[in-house]
């Protein structure tokens, strides 16, 4: 009988260290904060200087919170551009403070979710055309 107390006494622990790490994390804050910006992800991109030059088109691929918050939230999207196709990923920070910061940058088609095999040759031929990814993140809100 006390080793079934023990491990309940253990389980119980495991699930309130669990609960409040989550909490703690404020992964709950910052997937509210996702859930709204998200969908003006494509008006950042519009507002922004792109290495890309102007996107005619731009489709949300999906979101992600990482759980540790390093970035606090990331937006990818697949851009139509006069240089052919990109996938992009926009990484948030400081979503907790008032003015959050949005770096962009290109990301390798493995990397987007959500992109057919067509799509995916696309953007590499257009990666290809360009010379090669681009590496350097470019700030599309806030201060980087």
């Amino acid at each position: 009988m006390k080793r079934l107390r023990w491990w309940s006494v253990v389980a119980v622990a495991a699930v309130v260290v669990a609960v409040a790490s989550v909490f703690a994390l404020d992964l709950p804050g910052r997937t509210a904060f996702l859930a709204r910006e998200a969908p003006k992800a494509c008006e950042l991109m519009a507002q922004g200087a792109s290495p890309f030059g102007g996107a005619s088109v731009c489709t949300p691929l999906g979101r992600h919170t990482p759980p540790l918050g390093n970035p606090d939230g990331q937006v990818f999207l697949l851009l139509e551009t006069s240089t052919g196709p990109a996938a992009v990923r926009i990484d948030y920070t400081d979503t907790g403070s008032g003015d959050y910061t949005a770096t962009a940058v290109e990301v390798p088609t493995w990397e987007a979710p959500g992109i057919s095999h067509d799509t995916a040759e696309r953007i590499k031929e257009g990666i290809n055309q360009r010379g090669g990814l681009k590496t350097v993140p470019w700030a599309v809100h806030g201060a980087p």
